[in-house]
């Protein structure tokens, strides 16, 4: 089964507190303009350009929780990660829009949207550090972080980085996976 090993998206990582290519659990972070993936194994058939499969630098609790990934289509994007061997592991309307869910290493969170062709949107990271502590550090940086609020999933918490070029997401750690 492939997995998404690589994530080129628009955030600066080294500005955040990150190596220049952090491998969050088993996918590395680069940052470039033109967001883009790699994958181990055949990648899906999605019109998402692709980058180098870069092996980054470990960055100890932290790992990647989700990708999100927009499309014009659900029911096209499923077939598509079918064909490679991912099956949704959910589809449910979140926020009232179509979303499936894939195990592709970190999760894949695939919503249809209002978009021209696919596109990756963004990021959500899950940390054992207390998100407050994350919080201020980012805004002693000058980042607009959000407060950590409830995430959809029970008993986690979630806080976004606004202001990027790309969707940022911190979320406390799913300690039923770490259980």
């Amino acid at each position: 089964m492939p997995s998404l090993v690589t994530l080129r998206l628009p955030i600066p990582w080294t500005v955040l507190g990150f190596p220049a290519n952090p491998l969050l659990g088993a996918t590395t972070m680069l940052d470039g303009d033109d967001p883009a993936w790699a994958w181990d194994g055949k990648a899906p058939d999605l019109d998402i350009p692709t980058c180098e499969l870069i092996r980054g630098d470990t960055v100890s609790g932290w790992v990647t929780d989700h990708v999100v990934l927009l499309v014009p289509d659900i029911e096209e994007a499923t077939e598509s990660l079918k064909a490679v061997g991912l099956e949704a592991r959910l589809a449910m309307e979140v926020k009232g829009r179509p979303t499936a869910f894939f195990r592709a290493g970190p999760l894949l969170e695939v919503i249809e949207s209002p978009v021209r062709g696919p596109s990756l949107y963004g990021v959500a990271l899950a940390t054992d550090d207390a998100l407050e502590v994350v919080a201020l550090r980012w805004r002693g940086l000058g980042f607009d972080v959000t407060d950590p609020t409830p995430a959809i999933q029970p008993g986690r918490r979630i806080m976004s980085v606004r202001g990027l070029n790309a969707a940022l997401a911190v979320m406390s750690r799913d300690r039923s996976v770490l259980a």
